[in-house]
């Protein structure tokens, strides 16, 4: 399979439209005690872990982790215009 080739903007901005695109589009997911119960597992009708003792959490990655990975990717990959 061959790459295909496209332009893109050198940086993320407000301005060429990239942080309403990608803003909320990458979450990274964490198991945590269940705040309800404690992580007590002998608590099978716990309403919000339903016994499990964890719940997941979605955490949105944040614009400027964003911002500094497409950069790195720009620095390595990029290829001079």
């Amino acid at each position: 399979m061959s790459e295909q080739k496209v332009l893109m903007p050198s940086a993320l901005t407000a301005e060429n439209g990239a942080k309403a695109l990608l803003s909320g589009e990458f979450h990274e997911t964490f198991s945590s005690a269940c705040p309800a119960c404690g992580g007590d597992v002998e608590e099978d009708d716990c309403g919000v872990c339903e016994g499990s003792g964890t719940v997941e959490i979605r955490i949105p990655v944040s614009w400027t982790t964003i911002k500094a990975i497409y950069a790195m990717a720009v620095e390595h990959l990029g290829s001079p215009a």
